[in-house]
């Protein structure tokens, strides 16, 4: 139960406050409450999870509206899964370059067809790895190019390999699927530091999901919290050395310790002397939708699923490869600017379907439920993750990691595991031992 004291019945006072009820929040306080503490988790949502938020069509198979992947090498979230007795799935779409497509100029054809592609995309890797090589994965503000990996544009480097024009477009959409972002506005350094964990996955595959959704790791978490944690309960503004918290609705809470686990672009509305080298940390914009269609028809065409395109949407891949039944869940990712301005129109769905139309003859008309997920313009996030652009991560990083009077920071944007459900449990892990 929690323990919060009530003063009259617009002021309380409790002796740790978490802001956000996602990973982050969730691990922090159900972390306390077992060690005895006194917390209370307040949400501006009606639901947890924040951006781990999935999505179960009416027969039972499911798709991500946000976090999706899970890396070999995300032990803490491995770890949670087990602990929830929660099932993996493996990923397999998008694996195969025979089934793998490529649309670029209005043509498709699989990746294998392109020859002369792989020797560029093979040199593209090399020069990955080395920057992973000067990266500590674990700080990446430690090292002896630090400085130099950060003021660098991660499109200086694709410019100096001199590629083709077909290479430049598959890199580009790549760069833009894992950062949401384009190559002029990543650092090499963010990008060296992300390969560097990939390659502790081996192979570098982001290889499963949670067996009905990853929510689930929500749902578990705030299972052991009960009424400890508050819906719909935003925040307006907080006072970071009084422990002073105002809500929406004109409650106000003191308490003696504040997790924060918010995106940065929010956490700014709320926390007027955030400093500015952290409201200038970049977020990835864009967002997904996913359509449920009556028969896998990709798999008619010899395709697996999986798309990369130069167009607004950048790039698809089948959700539901491990999961029951005829139908089948198609995720279109919209990354970067010009997949945000196409999930900010009212029709985006039927757009993306056509398109999946054009790819795949038929599937308009076998087309069915639809989710569409704009994390740009969700008021509560304002962005996908964290993406430090040049000039960012060296001047952020310190200040992330530091205490500030009676607030400490979590979220993925704190963590060696930024953008990933991994850097949300253990910064929430990390936020919970500081407050002991």
């Amino acid at each position: 139960m929690n323990d919060m004291t009530t003063m009259n019945d617009m002021t309380s006072e409790v002796d740790v406050l978490v802001i956000g009820a996602g990973l982050a929040g969730l691990r922090a306080a159900v972390d306390l409450a077992d060690a005895g503490r006194d917390v209370l988790v307040v949400e501006a949502r009606d639901r947890v999870g924040g951006r781990v938020w999935s999505h179960t069509f009416a027969n039972g198979q499911w798709c991500e509206r946000g976090a999706e992947f899970i890396d070999t090498s995300h032990t803490t979230v491995l770890a949670l899964a087990a602990e929830l007795g929660l099932r993996l799935t493996d990923v397999r779409s998008g694996r195969d370059d025979a089934r793998r497509w490529l649309d670029v100029g209005g043509r498709t054809a699989p990746f294998a067809l392109h020859h002369s592609l792989a020797g560029e995309m093979a040199r593209w890797q090399e020069a990955l790895f080395a920057l992973a090589a000067a990266v500590n994965p674990d700080d990446p503000s430690h090292g002896n190019l630090a400085e130099v990996m950060d003021n660098a544009r991660l499109s200086d480097l694709i410019s100096d390999l001199q590629l083709s024009v077909m290479a430049r477009v598959v890199i580009g959409r790549e760069v833009r699927s894992e950062y949401m972002l384009g190559p002029d506005e990543v650092s090499q350094l963010m990008a060296g530091w992300m390969t560097a964990h990939h390659l502790r996955s081996g192979d570098g595959w982001e290889a499963y999901r949670i067996d009905g959704g990853n929510d689930q790791l929500a749902h578990g978490l705030a299972a052991r919290l009960g009424d400890r944690i508050r819906l719909s309960t935003a925040v307006d503004v907080l006072d970071a050395d009084t422990g002073v918290v105002v809500l929406a609705d004109g409650h106000v809470i003191t308490a003696q310790h504040l997790v924060v686990t918010v995106p940065l672009p929010v956490l700014g509305r709320m926390w007027p002397s955030m400093p500015r080298e952290m409201a200038a940390v970049g977020y990835g914009i864009g967002g997904k939708v996913s359509v449920q269609v009556g028969r896998r028809v990709w798999n008619d065409h010899g395709c697996d699923g999986s798309v990369v395109s130069e167009r607004a949407w950048g790039q698809m891949w089948e959700t539901s490869e491990d999961q029951p039944g005829d139908t089948g869940v198609l995720t279109i990712l919209l990354t970067s600017h010009d997949g945000a301005a196409l999930a900010a129109v009212p029709d985006t769905t039927n757009r993306v379907i056509d398109e999946a139309d054009r790819l795949f003859p038929g599937l308009k008309g076998l087309a069915g439920e639809r989710v569409q997920t704009d994390w740009t313009n969700d008021r509560y996030s304002l962005g996908c993750y964290a993406t430090f652009g040049p000039g960012e991560l060296l001047q952020a990083w310190p200040l992330l990691q530091r205490r500030y009077g009676r607030m400490v920071l979590a979220g993925e944007h704190t963590d060696a595991f930024a953008g990933f459900m991994e850097g949300a449990l253990r910064s929430g892990r990390r936020a919970a031992e500081n407050c002991r």
